[in-house]
C-alpha cells in the first residue's frame, strides 16, 4: 500500500511537471503544422484518468446503480426469513350495536313471552403466538439467508462487469483516437506527397500515372478519416453515458508501454483463485444453496409444527346469553398442527425443488468449467500479448525504413510510386494494430483480474499508474477549440 502511495504521488508529480512545461505557459503546437496555439491553463485542466472513470462510474452508470438496487432489495431476505421465527403479535377489537326482540317459547301446555332488545356489544383481544418446533419456519429463515447471501454475490459479480465495461469503454476511446489521428497524419503525408509528386511531373521527373496513384490513395483515406471521426464520436459518447459527464481530456497509453509479469505467474494459481474468488462461481453456489433451501422449505410441509400461543380479551355482552355482563380472559397454551393430506400438492412441490436444486448443480459446474476457459485465455492472452507487441513494434521500425527506402528509391527511379504507397499503407496498419494489441493487452489483464474477483478500486489505481499517462483533449468544450492537441503524450 505505502509503495502504490508513493508511485502515485510520484506519478502526479510527474504529471504535474509536464503540464507546467506544457501548459504553464499557455502556449502550445499543434501536431500537424507546429503552429503556436493558446494552450488551456492548469485551474481550466481536467484529466479523467481510469481511476477517476471508475469512480465515476460507480456514481453515474445506471446498469450499476440498478445493480445497487437489487443487492439492497436482496439483503431484505435476511429479515424476512427471521421474522419467521420471532413471536407474532396481533390484536382485534369489535363493536357492534344489538337491536331486535328475543321471543321465549314456554312447554306445549303454557304461553310464551317476548322482550326488547338494545344494547351494545364489543370484544377486544391480544395474541401472542410463539414457534417452538416448527420446521417450517426455520427452512423458511435458512432460504431467506441463502437468498441473501445470492444476492450478494450476484451483486459482486455485476460490479466486476461494471469495471470491464468502463475499461472497454475507455480503451474504445483510446483506440478509435488512434486510429483518427494516424488517419490524419497520412492524410497530411500523402498531401505532401502528392505536392512534391506534381512539382517533379512539371520538372518532367516523374508520371501523371503518379499523381493520379497518389490523389485516389488520397480520397480513399479522407474517406477513412470521415470514418473514424464518427467511431471516435462514438466512443466517446458510449464513455459518456458511463460517466455522467464529458470529459475534456483522457490519459493515455504511455509512450513507453510497459510489460511487467503476471503475478502469481503459474496459470494454475490463478484457476485456484478463480475457482474460489470468481463471482459468477460464488453466484452459482449461492443459487444452489438456495435450491436446497427451498427443498427443505417444501418438505416441512410433512412436519407437524408447535406453537405457544398466549391471548388475553375483553368482552362486553357478547352474546345473548351474557347481556350485560363483563368478561376478561386470559389463556395460555401449546398449538399442535399436524398435516394430513394436501390433495399431492406437497409431493408434487418437493419433486419439482428437488429438480430445480438439481438443475442448479449443473448449472455450477457449467459455470466453473465456463470460468476455467475464460482464465486459461486471458491468462494466455496477457502472456501472448507482451510478445505480440514486440513483435508489433519490430514491425514498425522495419516498415518505417522500408517507407523511407521505398521513397528514396522513388526519387531515385528505382521504384515506383505504387510501392511508396504500399509501403506507407503498410506503416499505418501497423502502428494501428500495435495500439490495438496494447489495449487488447491491457485488458486481458483487467479481464483476468475480474475472473479472481479482484478487479476492484486498487487494482484500478495500479493499472492506471503503471500504463496510462499523458491526457489527449477531447473535443466539445468550448474552451478548446482552438486545441488540436496540448499535448499527446506521445
Amino acid at each position: 500500500m505505502v509503495a502504490t502511495a508513493l508511485r502515485c504521488g510520484l506519478k502526479a508529480f510527474c504529471r504535474a511537471s509536464v503540464l507546467a512545461l506544457v501548459l504553464g505557459s499557455g502556449v502550445a503546437f499543434t501536431q500537424e503544422t507546429g503552429q503556436e496555439v493558446t494552450s488551456p491553463s492548469a485551474s481550466t485542466y481536467d484529466l479523467m484518468d481510469l481511476s477517476r472513470a471508475w469512480r465515476r462510474a460507480l456514481e453515474h452508470d445506471h446498469v450499476y446503480q440498478a445493480a445497487i438496487s437489487e443487492q439492497a432489495a436482496s439483503q431484505t431476505e435476511r429479515a424476512q426469513g427471521r421474522a419467521g421465527l420471532l413471536p407474532r403479535i396481533q390484536a382485534g377489537y369489535y363493536f357492534g350495536k344489538v337491536k331486535g326482540n328475543a321471543t321465549q317459547h314456554g312447554s306445549w301446555l303454557g304461553g310464551s313471552g317476548s322482550s326488547r332488545l338494545d344494547y351494545d356489544s364489543s370484544n377486544a383481544y391480544v395474541q401472542l403466538q410463539q414457534p417452538l418446533l416448527n420446521y417450517g419456519r426455520y427452512a423458511d429463515y435458512r432460504r431467506g439467508v441463502a437468498r441473501a447471501e445470492h444476492g450478494m454475490a450476484v451483486f459482486q459479480s455485476k460490479r466486476q462487469d461494471a469495471g470491464i465495461r468502463l475499461a472497454v469503454a475507455y480503451f474504445n476511446v483510446l483506440l478509435a483516437y488512434e486510429g483518427w489521428t494516424l488517419q490524419r497524419s497520412l492524410e497530411s503525408s500523402l498531401a505532401e506527397q502528392l505536392a512534391v509528386i506534381k512539382e517533379r511531373y512539371r520538372r518532367h521527373e516523374a508520371t501523371r500515372i503518379d499523381a493520379q496513384e497518389t490523389e485516389a490513395r488520397l480520397a480513399v483515406v479522407r474517406a477513412d478519416l470521415i470514418a473514424a471521426n464518427d467511431e471516435w464520436t462514438l466512443a466517446r459518447r458510449e464513455l459518456e453515458a458511463l460517466l455522467g459527464e464529458a470529459p475534456t481530456h483522457l490519459a493515455m497509453l504511455r509512450a513507453d508501454f510497459p510489460l511487467p509479469m503476471l503475478i502469481p505467474a503459474s496459470l494454475q494459481e490463478w484457476l485456484d483463485h478463480a475457482s474460489a474468488n470468481n463471482a459468477e462461481v460464488q453466484s452459482a453456489r449461492q443459487a444452489v444453496r438456495v435450491a436446497s433451501a427451498e427443498v427443505d422449505v417444501a418438505a416441512s410441509r410433512y412436519a407437524p409444527s408447535t406453537d405457544l400461543v398466549a391471548a388475553y380479551g375483553r368482552a362486553k355482552s357478547e352474546n345473548l346469553s351474557s347481556i350485560s355482563q363483563k368478561t376478561n380472559t386470559f389463556s395460555v397454551g401449546i398449538q399442535v398442527s399436524i398435516p394430513l393430506f394436501a390433495g399431492g400438492y406437497n409431493r408434487a412441490n418437493v419433486s419439482r425443488a428437488r429438480s430445480e436444486r438439481l438443475q442448479r448443480q449443473h448449472e455450477l459446474r457449467a459455470v466453473i468449467e465456463q470460468t476455467q476457459a475464460e482464465v486459461t485465455r486471458h491468462y494466455t492472452n496477457a502472456q501472448t500479448g507482451a510478445d505480440h507487441i514486440h513483435a508489433l513494434r519490430e514491425a514498425v521500425a522495419s516498415a518505417q525504413l522500408s517507407l523511407d527506402s521505398a521513397r528514396k528509391g522513388f526519387l531515385l527511379g528505382v521504384s515506383g510510386n505504387l510501392e511508396v504507397l504500399k509501403v506507407q499503407d503498410q506503416l499505418y496498419q501497423t502502428k494501428y494494430d500495435l495500439a490495438q494489441a496494447q489495449l487488447d493487452y491491457l485488458l486481458a489483464r483487467l479481464q483476468l483480474l475480474a475472473s479472481v474477483g479482484r478487479l476492484e478500486a486498487a487494482a484500478i489505481d495500479e493499472i492506471d499508474d503503471t500504463f496510462l499517462d499523458g491526457p489527449i483533449a477531447l473535443p466539445g468544450d468550448r474552451r478548446h477549440d482552438n486545441v488540436s492537441l496540448a499535448y499527446s503524450g506521445k
